[in-house]
């Protein structure tokens, strides 16, 4: 049985713009600093575990749009990714946050932005949640209580014979993910400049 979409509060409908802003504002930081002992062999192996996370994050979020497409708000979606976590979307988003900031090689960076990602997106899953018990009241508190928030359960996944997806939803979608796959061309333009020693403002301590 479908259910009609309640209405968002304002930290989702200001969870993208704001997202866009403060990306914008981390580039800069990203292109205007730069840490101490960048180039060593610790931030050399930091930068790969960066690129890593980066295509861990592009590979989940996909993964998790299989799922989630054209079923959001109309049915409880509890297979898939969503088996592990009630908001494997945010967790991947989260993981390529903190990759990006590790493939630059900026720890100081890495912690504020995952703190603030952390802290905006905890009123953000509140006030969803809210939604969720609306539109699916008694099975929703039930997927609350076997399913961790955020942090993942270490289990294998459940999983669905079949599926329909909605395609203009996915294609939307994997617009989304493919920044994260350009964030990889964005730091190798950030570490020629910096090589170059330009637009090096302030070095950070870590």
């Amino acid at each position: 049985m479908q259910k009609h979409s309640k209405s968002s509060s304002k930290y989702e409908k200001l969870r993208k713009p704001l997202s866009r802003v403060l990306a914008i504002i981390f580039i800069l930081f990203a292109f205007l600093t730069a840490p101490k002992g960048n180039g060593n062999q610790f931030h050399e192996i930091l930068e790969f575990t960066g690129y890593s996370l980066l295509i861990l994050a592009a590979l989940g979020r996909i993964w998790c749009l299989i799922y989630i497409s054209g079923r959001k708000d109309r049915e409880l979606c509890t297979e898939g990714p969503y088996s592990l976590c009630r908001n494997p979307l945010y967790l991947f988003s989260f993981i390529g946050v903190i990759g990006f900031f590790a493939a630059l090689q900026s720890i100081s960076l890495c912690l504020i932005a995952s703190s603030l990602y952390l802290v905006y997106y905890r009123g953000v899953i509140k006030s969803e949640e809210i939604r969720l018990k609306q539109l699916f009241g008694a099975s929703c508190l039930t997927y609350f209580q076997s399913t961790p928030r955020f942090f993942p359960k270490w289990q294998r996944p459940s999983t669905l014979q079949s599926l329909i997806v909605a395609p203009r939803i996915i294609e939307r979608g994997m617009r989304e993910v493919v920044w994260f796959l350009l964030a990889i061309i964005l730091i190798d333009g950030v570490e020629f400049m910096h090589e170059g020693g330009h637009m090096i403002l302030m070095t950070l301590p870590f």
